[in-house]
């Protein structure tokens, strides 16, 4: 059974913020593939200071779908808030909670959360961490160490297949990403502006509350006729749009680095599928992305904020084709032999059997 709650927000509040969205809730348990989805709805105040009240609704709504408690054999808590939001239910019904995190839950809002991670730390029985990077951030805040495991993320390799590029048409440096701040898109563009070659663009896919920012940076730069915005959320199937951008671009990239808010990847998925597609990657040495990149191999790495850095990485792209190809082949490779989601299901079943044998 999965367990969604969902915030309840009033109308008026989430008309201040377009990026401010949760799915609809509801009551009513829906099959989903055989599996019984329930939306439950919590009432959240958007305010840090009520964090209390939150996790407290939170925990009821979590606890009040759960009426055949005999039948759960285990909670696998999301998110650090929602293992705090289970352990009401863990207590009642004595079973193992295992709590993933995500990046935000162990990195920018951790100091908010620790007070709340507490009961959490002491009662909670398996921590899934992302990267190694992230169990530190895990440790840091206090959740012991034998009691965190890393497991990666695995996508459909059967949904990505590498694609050979059409050799008429421009060189293509894409990126696809919610554009925040920390995603480091300013970086991308600032260090495209440094090569001059009409044979090149830029498209950045996706859309967020710095798009605008993005657009006026290329506007003063004199590149809105080589970078392309793109709003996949306007297209039809905005996840079948990414797919076909990847697979017809060169080179990928994604230049995130921790913000002033100390907001932090994960291991950052959309890295995972430009790969499996033979693409090379230009990424940065941040949080788990060292884990998905292998540097030198499957593409490059450069320290955060490094614009020339990144500068100097597309240029060598484009001027060593035999490289670029040979990049993309070991990508696909090392995503094929390490975030396979086959490989990585398994591996979540033996932690789920250990845990219920409390034998980890």
């Amino acid at each position: 059974m999965v367990v969604s709650p969902t915030p309840y927000i009033p109308s008026f509040i989430r008309s201040f913020n377009r990026y401010y969205l949760y799915p609809q809730y509801s009551k009513d348990v829906i099959n989903y593939k055989g599996t019984a989805v329930v939306r439950p709805p919590y009432f959240k105040i958007p305010n840090n200071k009520f964090l209390s009240l939150n996790f407290k609704n939170l925990s009821k709504a979590i606890d009040s779908c759960i009426v055949e408690p005999d039948s759960i054999s285990l909670i696998h808590a999301h998110f650090g808030q929602n293992g705090i939001g289970a352990l009401r239910l863990k207590n009642r019904i004595k079973v193992p909670l295992i709590t993933s995190f995500y990046g935000y839950d162990s990195g920018r809002l951790s100091k908010l959360f620790k007070p709340y991670y507490r009961p959490l730390i002491e009662n909670g029985d398996i921590f899934l961490a992302l990267s190694k990077d992230m169990k530190k951030d895990l440790i840091n805040i206090g959740f012991p160490s034998e009691k965190i495991v890393i497991h990666h993320l695995g996508i459909d390799l059967n949904k990505f297949n590498p694609s050979l590029n059409q050799n008429n048409r421009k060189f293509t440096f894409l990126v696809v990403a919610r554009l925040d701040e920390g995603k480091g898109v300013q970086d991308t563009i600032n260090a495209f502006n440094l090569i001059h070659n009409s044979n090149m663009e830029l498209i950045i896919l996706g859309d967020g509350p710095y798009r605008n920012k993005l657009i006026n940076l290329c506007r003063k730069l004199n590149l809105h006729n080589k970078v392309k915005f793109i709003n996949n959320f306007k297209s039809k199937n905005p996840r079948r749009t990414v797919l076909n951008h990847i697979r017809k671009c060169d080179v990928f990239l994604l230049t995130s680095f921790t913000n002033k808010l100390k907001s932090k990847e994960g291991t950052p998925v959309v890295l995972m599928e430009a790969q499996a597609c033979g693409k090379a990657c230009i990424s940065t040495i941040h949080a788990g992305i060292p884990e998905v990149v292998v540097n030198n191999k499957t593409g490059f790495l450069v320290k955060e904020r490094d614009v020339e850095g990144i500068s100097i990485k597309m240029n060598l792209l484009y001027n060593d084709r035999k490289l670029l190809k040979n990049m993309g082949e070991h990508a696909c490779l090392h995503i094929k032999d390490n975030f396979n989601h086959k490989i990585q299901i398994q591996r979540l079943c033996d932690i789920y059997t250990g845990s219920m044998k409390n034998d980890i």
